[in-house]
């Protein structure tokens, strides 16, 4: 978790020994271990942190009528989550909570922990209410992994009416599974030779790899993380989160606003764990690429419509089922009507979607149609080949070629390890050294210009890792006397198209009973009692059009750091967002809309609305998410300001392609997932034909 904290991880120890606080005993000599955490350092909480845990959860979870209180019992579950996790991360949730500790001193002359439990109260709702952007990031960062590991019980989803998980069903065993070899298993180094080698199986790196199976070439997919099967797909965003999803969900960005950046990591990527929602990229931005970067003709909603049309097609993409579209689907219909905009069912991915309502965390029916059972398999089918748990290291490029790559299999590829040692040259597992004609990568925006930097490709323009899109993301919540159960139906099925225009899509956003625990930003009384309305508590989302542009470099462990700073003109199309669905929410009948906007809990009516469109949102009193990262490798027709030409080839390694997000040039305004894959199609037909001349 990147935290931007000014503190010295080091002295964390130190400190510890040195303090002692009224009403909190010496620490004994050894550290505490929770029960659960796991051995090193890094992964336990001293007894003091322990309280400190205990202190901070109690005073933000209390009791409500029927929900239990957090408190001792919570800190021990966190210390044995953190056991899981990355040391890295694991120290950065031990510096929020030492801040969130230490904030009080100078105006209450005592530690949190030492607060009693209504100061401590007090304390919290000041952070939450207050508009320095640093204390309310603190406050998220350490009181999100409290409320994950608190509200993950079957005990809590049972009091809100919720299931908590889905049975495992039995996993097929198809003949092309023959093709798929587990890094995990393998005891040896290898050496193995093809004709294309492509790294990732996301969007695009999956259907880059169909289309050269197709064409007859030998193709060697090699993935990061694992092959899930449905037996895997549970429902448990626990799970998810660590299996599923890059570095468990706790990348964030560095800037004037920390946005948790998703990705996927898993065969399939990002795929396997999005809500399915399909759109071909507007024509307006096709135009933009030709007229402001001198993109050919073939860019534009005409030249891209046979590879939209094939994606689609193999996608089956069709409207969201009204008959699984939830509660929320018609409340946002009738307070768009209205209101007079337009609005109607998303078009998806799914074709037999029956509305269970974890799309993201991986489909426990096979029907929405991620890579992992649609291009992936399809591939293998047609000759290629999959070895997964594989990390690749760098690009082997010999005279200005990519001629193969080297990976380490099973080691630090395994979920929640990160390839810290591995990245800095100690790797464990055996090495796989793979040789080939041509290279594509497809590790997505974040991770592919870290592969790239650490190989030295695409550095002669000095724009790799730059041009970060990340289409910024935020909701809005509304109590209504009727019973919603956002849990049961499509996440994200319906749409406001009517702003897309002025750079705002509205496309639903419904959250299980836990996540949404994480998602209010809330404490105290009135934290519980919101948690306690779940089953009447409605969300929809919306994303922008960013004009902002971040960075990826390289971080501690191998992952990312990100960079991202959120420009004025982002955050009044943020805030408009916030106002329009405030007004669908009234217009729908509503008893309370919650903008989670710093300052600002509630919108009851025309007067609230009013004094919320009179602020001056800055970026940090927003509650934003990214889930589209877009652009760090673009593809362009000048080497100086681009890395790749409008073939995906590297302008400065020939042989080297790249096929996934981080070669769309900017900002799509939609979601990306079939661009990726239509552009992907025409990079791989392209290569297919230098290969075959």
């Amino acid at each position: 978790m990147t935290l931007g904290l000014d503190l010295d991880f080091g002295r964390l120890p130190a400190l510890e020994r040195r303090e002692r606080w009224p009403g909190t005993p010496r620490e004994e000599a050894g550290a505490e271990r929770a029960p659960g955490a796991k051995g090193g350092a890094e992964a336990r909480l001293s007894g003091r942190e322990m309280r400190i845990a205990a202190a901070l959860a109690e005073a933000a979870m209390p009791p409500g009528r029927f929900l239990d209180g957090a408190g001792a019992a919570t800190a021990s579950r966190l210390a044995a989550w953190l056991g899981s996790i990355p040391p890295h991360l694991a120290q950065g949730v031990r510096a929020a909570l030492w801040a969130i500790e230490l904030a009080p001193l100078p105006f209450r002359l005592r530690p949190l922990s030492a607060l009693p439990l209504e100061e401590r109260m007090e304390v919290l709702r000041g952070f939450e209410q207050s508009r320095a952007r640093t204390l309310r990031s603190l406050l998220r960062a350490a009181l999100t992994p409290l409320r994950f590991v608190h509200y993950d019980r079957p005990e809590m989803f049972k009091h809100v009416g919720c299931r908590y998980e889905l049975p495992m069903v039995r996993d097929e065993a198809p003949r092309w599974l023959a093709q798929v070899t587990d890094g995990r298993e393998v005891e040896e180094d290898l050496e193995l030779e093809c004709e294309v080698l492509v790294i990732g199986t996301g969007a695009g790196g999956a259907a880059a790899a169909y289309e050269l199976a197709s064409r007859g070439h030998a193709v060697l997919m090699l993935e990061e993380g694992d092959f899930h099967r449905r037996s895997s797909f549970t429902g448990r965003p626990a799970r998810a989160y660590r299996e599923m999803y890059r570095d468990h969900g706790l990348d964030m960005t560095l800037g004037n606003v920390n946005i948790p950046v998703f990705a996927g990591r898993a065969v399939g990527g990002s795929t396997v764990i999005n809500s399915g929602t399909c759109y071909r990229a507007p024509e307006s931005t096709f135009a933009s690429w030709r007229d402001g970067m001198g993109l050919p003709a073939e860019f534009s909603s005409g030249g891209l419509a046979p590879y939209y049309e094939r994606v689609e097609r193999m996608l089956q993409v069709a409207p969201a089922d009204p008959l699984h579209l939830g509660a929320i689907g018609p409340i946002v219909r009738r307070g768009a009507e209205r209101l007079g905009l337009r609005h109607g069912p998303l078009q998806r991915n799914a074709p037999d979607c029956d509305g269970q309502g974890i799309c993201c965390f991986g489909c426990p029916t096979g029907a929405k149609r991620s890579t992992d059972v649609s291009y992936v398999p399809e591939a293998l089918k047609r000759g290629a080949q999959l070895i997964t748990a594989a990390r690749v290291r760098t690009i082997d490029i010999v005279a200005g070629r990519a001629r193969g790559a080297t990976a380490v299999l099973g080691g630090d590829t395994r979920a929640g390890g990160h390839g810290g040692r591995a990245a800095s040259g100690a790797a464990r597992g055996p090495r796989l050294v793979v040789r080939a004609e041509a290279v594509v990568v497809a590790g997505g925006a974040l991770m592919t210009p870290l592969l790239l930097r650490r190989s030295g490709a695409c550095l002669s323009s000095g724009a790799l890792g730059k041009n970060l899109s990340i289409h910024p993301a935020s909701k809005v919540m509304a109590l209504f006397d009727e019973r919603i159960d956002q849990w049961q139906g499509i996440p994200q099925g319906y749409q406001i198209d009517h702003f897309a225009d002025e750079g705002l899509m509205f496309e639903g956003g419904s959250l299980p009973f836990d996540v949404a625990a994480l998602a209010v930003p809330w404490t105290g009384h009135r934290y519980t009692e919101l948690m306690e309305r779940y089953p009447h508590l409605a969300t929809f989302g919306f994303m922008i059009k960013d004009t902002s542009r971040g960075e990826v470099r390289p971080g501690i462990g191998g992952t990312p750091l990100v960079l991202y700073t959120m420009n004025r003109e982002d955050v009044a199309r943020m805030q408009r967002g916030v106002e329009l669905l405030c007004e669908v929410f009234l217009a729908a009948g509503a008893r309370r809309v919650l903008p989670l906007v710093a300052g600002c809990d509630e919108v009851n009516g025309p007067a609230d609305l009013e004094r919320l469109k009179a602020r001056q949102i800055q970026a940090g009193d927003l509650d934003v998410a990214a889930f589209h990262p877009l652009g760090t490798c673009r593809i362009g027709v000048d080497p100086r300001s681009s890395c790749l030409g409008p073939d995906h080839q590297a302008h400065d390694v020939a042989g080297l392609y790249v096929c996934d997000g981080s070669a769309i040039p900017s900002s799509l305004g939609v979601n990306p997932q079939m661009t990726i894959m239509a552009m992907s199609l025409r990079a791989a037909e392209l290569l297919s034909e230098r290969l075959s001349g």
